[in-house]
């Protein structure tokens, strides 16, 4: 028997009505449950290598990066009870940089009996060679024979983009005979400041063997400008044949 039309219509509204039902239950699923891939959610997805690293994420993949690597580090006394501790550290990783990275300076005697420990925290930037140096290590009276430098955690590794990074240059570089003053403009030729930078100097005897170091601060160096920067030795140190100032910018 057919049915009437005011029935027909009725059966229409509500199989209308469902279906736009079961369609909004979808996008409401869909809204509740599902989110975009992001570089922060926790799991890999959207074209990363692994969990929110590597892909179209910054923090590079702890099976994809290098350890940094310490080329040497040694102790020199510059007080009765006081020592400067420095490294040279390897930065493996091109165009990438770590923050808040924990390391340990370690001295030791001629007995191989630790003397003392000094920790501190380093951002290691993208450069090639990375100078850490710690000042004024309080040993008492012992002397110190032997200095480990090592990193205490493990470094989370992240591409740095290449405009982060305002370049500064070493201009005018010039130690004085004694080996007790090493001075030198520091110059950002380019149109952005360079914020905060540390800047380390080492000097070296005719075996290549560091025998100083020292650090200062420059907290901005505007555009198009240049800064002096002045390290010293009290006393001075002798036999110096050559001195290098690592710089160590912000990014």
């Amino acid at each position: 028997m057919a049915l009437k039309w005011s029935v027909r219509r009725q059966i229409l509204y509500y199989a209308v009505a469902a279906v736009a039902a079961v369609f909004l239950s979808i996008i409401a699923w869909q809204a509740l449950f599902s989110t975009e891939a992001t570089c922060f959610d926790k799991r890999q997805n959207g074209g990363e290598t692994g969990a929110d690293c590597g892909g179209p994420c910054a923090l590079l993949c702890q099976d994809t990066v290098h350890a940094p690597v310490v080329l040497w580090s040694r102790a020199f006394k510059v007080g009765q009870r006081a020592y400067t501790a420095a490294a040279y550290v390897q930065n493996q990783n091109p165009g990438a940089g770590a923050r808040a990275v924990s390391y340990s300076f370690q001295l030791f005697d001629d007995k191989n009996l630790l003397i003392v420990e000094k920790t501190g925290v380093i951002d290691l930037p993208p450069v090639r060679t990375i100078a850490v140096v710690e000042p004024n290590i309080d040993v008492g009276n012992r002397v110190v024979a032997r200095t480990q430098f090592s990193f205490s955690t493990v470094a989370s590794w992240s591409r740095v983009l290449a405009d982060a990074v305002v370049p500064v240059h070493v201009a005018d570089q010039l130690l004085s005979r004694d080996g007790s003053r090493l001075s030198a403009t520091l110059v950002n030729d380019t149109l952005k400041d360079s914020p905060r930078v540390t800047v380390v100097g080492v000097l070296f005897d005719q075996y290549g063997t560091a025998r100083a170091a020292s650090k200062s601060t420059i907290n901005r160096i505007p555009r198009k400008s240049s800064q002096p920067i002045v390290l010293t030795w009290s006393g001075g140190i002798s036999d110096i044949v050559r001195a290098e100032i690592t710089i160590l910018p912000s990014f």
